[in-house]
């Protein structure tokens, strides 16, 4: 997914980006000049990083992809944003 590619680059996408493309998170925290979502999927979770740009403009700066249950491989990046693609759908 093209708009997570982009997380800490220049043209990064903001958080009103990625909640288009992907749908409201299923966890939200606030911590400073940052934030982080969460979206839990059958077989992943994927957390996004933001920070605040100079316009304070909230930008992805890390992605992270972890299996949901135990025992179970580290999916990509990019099979994790697909299962989110997909539920959105």
């Amino acid at each position: 997914m093209q708009i997570l590619s982009s997380a800490g680059g220049a043209n990064a996408a903001s958080r009103a980006e990625v909640e288009r493309a992907l749908g409201a998170p299923d966890i939200e925290r606030r911590d400073g000049a940052g934030a982080a979502l969460t979206y839990r999927l059958p077989t992943c979770a994927l957390l996004l990083l933001f920070s605040a740009d100079q316009r304070d403009t909230m930008r992805l700066r890390e992605v992270h992809a972890d299996a949901r249950h135990a025992g179970a491989p580290a999916p990509s990046q990019s099979a994790c944003a697909a299962e989110a693609e997909a539920r959105r759908r």
